[in-house]
């Protein structure tokens, strides 16, 4: 488990419904722009434009999964109920830590992203390209569809603090609590599908090591959890405001990917973390 980890910090070492005034997004129905915090929203959805800064509510996106602006120029977030939330994992569950225990939280609503970031986006977002580094010509892939990997803390802060800047409503790390309540959807499992930790039930939800992918893979192609989020589970660590990352990799077990899991992650990140963005309005 440390070995790939630490093979991964060593890769990249060293690497650098309330509506509001505007126009729509061009290709979205609905309204504009939401004024007022995540309380005056009822808003199921939030479909931003990348370009503009612009916000549209939505009640349902349904081409989420076929139309390919969802990962380039627009970024669809959910509406994540708050309120008390089950953290943690229960004692002699599978591969639950120490550092797991079983609490409840007070969690706010807010918007969290359908997607794990996209290498479009990132580059919409002025973030740059860390995986075009050599080093990483053999792990990272090739795709604008595929996430955004070889980030870390310090990358990610910068980079949307450059967007929020020139833009509205901002774009921010969910805290870990947050992160987690939205993987669980308000279940009880160890996985946002539940407990099944069988490599072969859990392929069509999740891309960890068991599965053999050498490389992170084009984000949505596996099934949601129960609010409507693909991948929270596998394929890139998910970087989180308090300095985790969440959900595991293409390169880890899938005992990793647990939504209780956690590691700390160095400033300068890991070869096999991304992010997964809120919209704070």
């Amino acid at each position: 488990m440390r070995t790939v980890l630490i093979a991964a910090c060593a890769l990249i070492a060293g690497c650098g419904t309330g509506s509001g005034g505007g126009s729509a997004i061009p290709g979205v129905a609905g309204g504009t722009g939401v004024a007022g915090g995540v309380a005056d929203t009822r808003a199921a959805w939030q479909v931003v434009d990348l370009a503009s800064g612009l916000a549209t509510p939505q009640a349902a996106v349904p081409d989420l999964a076929a139309n390919p602006a969802y990962r380039d120029r627009l970024m669809a977030f959910r509406l994540v109920p708050g309120g008390a939330a089950a953290l943690g994992q229960a004692p002699g569950s599978f591969a639950r830590q120490e550092d797991e225990p079983p609490r409840t939280a007070l969690v706010a609503p807010c918007y969290l992203a359908a997607f794990e970031c996209t290498r479009a986006q990132w580059r919409r977002l002025g973030g740059g390209a860390p995986w075009e580094d050599p080093a990483l010509a053999t792990l990272a892939g090739s795709g604008d569809d595929l996430p955004a990997i070889a980030l870390g803390p310090a990358a990610a802060q910068a980079g949307l603090a450059a967007w929020n800047a020139g833009h509205g409503p901002h774009l921010a790390l969910p805290s870990a609590d947050e992160w987690e309540a939205a993987a669980r959807a308000g279940g009880g499992g160890a996985y946002p599908w539940g407990d099944e930790h069988r490599a072969s039930a859990v392929a069509a939800w999740a891309v960890t090591a068991e599965g053999g992918a050498t490389a992170p893979q084009p984000v949505g192609r596996r099934l949601a959890n129960a609010l409507g989020l693909h991948d929270l589970a596998g394929n890139v660590w998910e970087l989180t405001a308090d300095g985790w990352v969440r959900g595991g990799s293409w390169a880890d077990p899938l005992s990793l990917a647990r939504c209780a899991n956690r590691r700390e992650i160095p400033a300068d990140g890991w070869a096999t973390a991304g992010l997964r963005l809120v919209w704070r309005p």
